[in-house]
């Protein structure tokens, strides 16, 4: 099939479905994975789609966040293990814990239902509810209200922050889409930067769980400086740069 061809099969997946993945797109068009590659990254470039690690989705005026479902094919090894190393060394029976709608604390939350630890959980992201909705478990969960943001699986707008104003949690964990060198935090929609912004505020203790990735990544609203966060989490060394950064900042950093 010609170039031309594959990229507006491409597209045309892309506007049935909002995503694809590109090992999809190699079996749909039988040719290699490399090829897909080049194609969505051509087509980046005419501003058509936005790419993913492992597919692409067409990114929305006002949320420009890739939806769950793509996200949690992505670095899904490296989730478990940073899940498996925060519940070891930051979190203890009878915690208050908030988790935002990140796949990764989603990941967070799955290990805590089968470890079965005894702990509150205050959260936005209908993914953990859901979760926790399948059988009894020692866990008690806290669920935030308000509108329902579908691309993240969560609920977001005033109602959910104004019901956060009421809780105060032992500890917060955050997995935001980016962290800018000089910006901190950095989150693909409004709202959803409002629901972690307040998660900080309404906790004692601020962790950061973020891959690798996000350290190259950029978006375009602002959560919090990285002052404001008590331990970053990663899963594999970060550039000199960055340790650099975080040292400036008296940021510890742990790896996995």
């Amino acid at each position: 099939m010609l170039k031309i061809d594959r990229q507006k099969f491409i597209e045309k997946e892309l506007h049935m479905y909002g995503s694809v993945l590109i090992s999809d797109m190699s079996l749909k068009l039988n040719c290699s994975e490399e090829t897909i590659r080049r194609d969505l990254k051509d087509l980046e470039a005419h501003n058509k789609l936005k790419r993913i690690h492992g597919g692409a989705f067409l990114p929305d005026a006002d949320d420009k966040g890739a939806p769950t479902y793509l996200r949690e094919t992505f670095l899904s090894k490296e989730k478990e293990e940073l899940a498996s190393y925060t519940i070891k060394n930051y979190i203890k029976e009878n915690d208050t814990i908030m988790l935002d709608c990140s796949t990764t604390c989603l990941t967070l939350a799955q290990q805590l239902f089968i470890t079965n630890i005894k702990v509150t959980i205050i959260t936005n992201s209908l993914r953990i509810f859901n979760l926790f909705g399948k059988q009894s478990s020692a866990v008690k969960l806290i669920a935030i209200g308000g509108s329902f943001r579908q691309r993240a699986s969560s609920f977001v707008g005033y109602q959910a922050t104004d019901a956060l104003s009421h809780y105060l949690a032992d500890k917060c964990f955050i997995s935001c889409p980016a962290v800018d060198l000089t910006h901190g935090l950095v989150d693909n929609n409004l709202n959803e930067s409002q629901i972690r912004k307040s998660y900080i505020e309404h906790s004692r203790q601020h962790f950061l769980i973020a891959d690798h990735t996000k350290f190259s990544d950029t978006a375009d609203y602002v959560i919090t400086k990285l002052e404001n966060i008590n331990l970053v989490i990663s899963d594999r060394k970060l550039p000199e740069v960055w340790e650099e950064t975080l040292k400036n900042c008296n940021l510890p950093i742990r790896y996995c």
